[in-house]
Order: C-alpha cells, then sequence, then structure tokens
C-alpha cells in the first residue's frame, strides 16, 4: 500500500479556483480566455482550450506537473481604424491562463496540436505514489 502525499494547499486553491468560476457572479467566468474542457482517461489528461483567431505562433504553453499555462495575444485586423468601427464585441490584446490540473502529469510526456482554433493538449499521468526523484549513483 502506497501513501499519497497530503497537499491541503493545492486542494484549497483548486476549491477556490472553482468557487470564482461556478460563484454567484454568472459573468465572472465569461471573462477568463481561452475556455477549456477538462478530461481525462486511464493513462492520459486532455486540456482543449478554445482560442478562435490566434495564430500558432502567438501562442505560448509552459506545463510542469499540476498545472497548464496558456498564454497568448488576440490581434485586431490592421484594416479597421477606430473611428471606422461600428461595434466591436470581440476580445483584442494579451491573455494568460493557468489551468490547475486533476492529477500529477509528466510534463516531459506532453502534445500539443492546434486545429481550427482549438488547441488540444495531451499529457500522460504520472503513476500514483511514484515520487519525482530518481537514484543516484555517488562516486
Amino acid at each position: 500500500m502506497s501513501l499519497m502525499p497530503w497537499r491541503p494547499l493545492r486542494d484549497l486553491s483548486r476549491e477556490m479556483m472553482d468557487l470564482f468560476e461556478r460563484g454567484p457572479f454568472p459573468y465572472w467566468g465569461e471573462w477568463k480566455l481561452p475556455r477549456v474542457d477538462i478530461y481525462q482517461t486511464e493513462s492520459e489528461v486532455i486540456v482543449r482550450a478554445e482560442i478562435p483567431g490566434v495564430d500558432k505562433q502567438d501562442l505560448q504553453l509552459y506545463v510542469d506537473e499540476h498545472t497548464v499555462r496558456l498564454a497568448g495575444q488576440f490581434k485586431q485586423s490592421e484594416e479597421f481604424k477606430d473611428e471606422h468601427i461600428y461595434r466591436s464585441e470581440r476580445h483584442y490584446g494579451s491573455f494568460s491562463r493557468a489551468i490547475p490540473l486533476p492529477v500529477e502529469v509528466k510534463p516531459e510526456r506532453a502534445k500539443a496540436e492546434y486545429r481550427d482554433g482549438i488547441l488540444s493538449v495531451t499529457i500522460d499521468k504520472k503513476e500514483p505514489g511514484k515520487q519525482n526523484g530518481r537514484h543516484i549513483d555517488i562516486q
């Protein structure tokens, strides 16, 4: 039987994120860009982020054992000047989002694909109870 590490602050952080995302103010979640779906299979965690209109070159992705960090920029078209705009409802500018993962993952095994405005990140799960350290031979 293996012991699982107790990480109360990480659990509290996830609960606080859930509170703000599903809180009493329904429009708070609308401002969080990009919108994501997170699910898991037996061996992987999959994060899908909705990022239409952003070039792949304008995205940055960082994965660690507990989090996916996504940053990028929505650029406004050069063909429109501010004085000619009748209505502008789309978001422009930089965005950044840290997405907590439901289980620990192996960041070195992460794969990402961007197609039709959807970024899909697939990361292998870390085996439960396995420590991150490695055996070091003493010289």
